[in-house]
This record gives structure tokens, C-alpha cells and sequence, in this order.
């Protein structure tokens, strides 16, 4: 019996020594397991961020192709490469930093000038009414929207420049969105000049709906084209 009480401290030793050591693996086997675990969801969250990227950088090639090919359909041919290049870059800039359809803007470009970078707008008597290019704006209201993108706007001839015209008709036009806080009324402004819409919207007159359900109109063509 004592025999035996002195063998079982040493196995004891020995077990409590055992377990030490497989604890010690464990913790080591379960630390390198960690590590990896660690690295590959490292591994997995930089993929899912290229991959988050890459869908990012496709959905704007696509954007920037549909502008592009919506630009060279409304213009007829009747721009170079490098305006309709400089045109499409101006419009896809414009539509993130204001969150704005840029097929919308070209609905308006549409019903003023048919695509036609040189248009001159003409009054029923066959008169110059001032109005020029793509988005048919005038040197006065052109000159009060350039500084808002850093643009100058000297003479007629700069209005005449597709991505000048466009981006400060856009300005004029969100500046409209901002003061009726809609589409429709916006849209007939550009047309009629915000101080006839606010007179008749003061005597509680209907507004002319014509010249909004034209663009309307053109914009969704422009979206059923899919362009894409």
C-alpha cells in the first residue's frame, strides 16, 4: 500500500506535466490558428474591398459611356472628338457632384438646340434673342453662373464652347431646382424666366406646361435608348 502511495505521486507529477503540455499546444495550436484566421479575414476584407472598387470603377465607365454615346446621338456627328470628349467629362463630373440625371440635362440640350453646338436662338420676328449653344444661354445669365465652377464667361464665343455651355446652363438650371424645389416649375422657369413664373404663380395662374412636357418627353427616349 505504501509502496503504491509513492509510485502515484510521481504518476501524478507526470499527469499534471502532461496536461501542462497539452495545454500548451493547445493554446499554441489554438494562437497559430487565430494568426490565420486573423490574416485571412484580412485577406478577405482587402478582396472585398478591390472587388467593391472594381464594381465602383465599372458602374462609371458605364455612366461615362452612356453619357458619351447620348452626347454623339443628340449632336449628330456635329462635334470633334475632343469637344465630345471634354462635353461627356463635364456632364459625368456635373452628375455626381450635383447627383443629377445627366440624361435629364441633355433632354433640356434636346429641346433647345437639337444637339447643335452653334445654335442662335431667334425670336419670332427672326431677331437674335441672345440665346446661345447647347443649353441656349445668354452672355448676362452665363456671366452670373460661371463663377460658381470657377469658369469665365467673356464674350459670346465662350458660350459657344459645348462644356462651357453646358455647365453653366446646368448651374442656371439647378439654381431653379433650388428656388422651386421641383422639376416642373424648374424647367418651365428655364423656359419662360423665373420672374413670368413667379407672377403667375402669385395670381394663382396655371403655368404653361408645354415646353416641360417636351423634355419630358425627350429624356425618356433617351432612357428607353439604353445606350448601352
Amino acid at each position: 500500500m505504501k509502496n503504491s502511495l509513492r509510485l502515484s505521486a510521481p504518476l501524478a507529477v507526470v499527469a499534471f506535466g502532461l496536461i501542462i503540455v497539452v495545454l500548451f499546444c493547445f493554446v499554441l495550436y489554438w494562437g497559430v490558428q487565430r494568426s490565420e484566421l486573423e490574416e485571412l479575414s484580412r485577406q478577405e476584407m482587402a478582396l472585398r474591398s478591390e472587388i467593391e472598387q472594381l464594381e465602383i470603377i465599372g458602374n462609371w465607365t458605364l455612366e461615362y459611356v452612356k453619357i458619351d454615346k447620348a452626347v454623339d446621338f443628340l449632336s449628330e456627328k456635329k462635334l470633334s472628338e475632343e469637344a465630345r470628349r471634354r462635353l461627356t467629362e463635364q456632364l459625368w463630373q456635373i452628375s455626381h457632384t450635383y447627383s443629377i440625371d445627366p440624361l435629364m440635362i441633355l433632354a433640356v440640350v434636346a429641346q433647345e438646340s437639337h444637339g447643335n453646338p452653334n445654335a442662335r436662338g431667334r425670336m419670332q420676328s427672326g431677331a437674335f434673342s441672345g440665346a446661345l449653344g447647347l443649353m441656349q444661354i445668354k452672355l448676362e445669365t452665363a456671366q452670373k453662373m460661371a463663377w460658381r465652377f470657377g469658369l469665365r464667361v467673356n464674350s459670346e464665343e465662350d458660350l459657344l464652347k459645348p462644356e462651357v455651355n453646358v455647365t453653366v446652363g446646368t448651374a442656371y438650371l439647378i439654381r431653379l431646382i433650388g428656388k422651386y424645389g421641383n422639376w416642373k416649375e424648374a424647367l418651365v422657369a428655364y423656359n419662360l424666366g423665373h420672374s413670368a413664373v413667379d407672377r403667375l404663380l402669385e395670381r394663382g395662374q396655371p403655368l404653361p406646361m408645354r415646353y416641360y412636357e417636351r423634355v419630358i418627353s425627350k429624356y425618356k427616349r433617351l432612357v428607353n435608348r439604353s445606350f448601352l
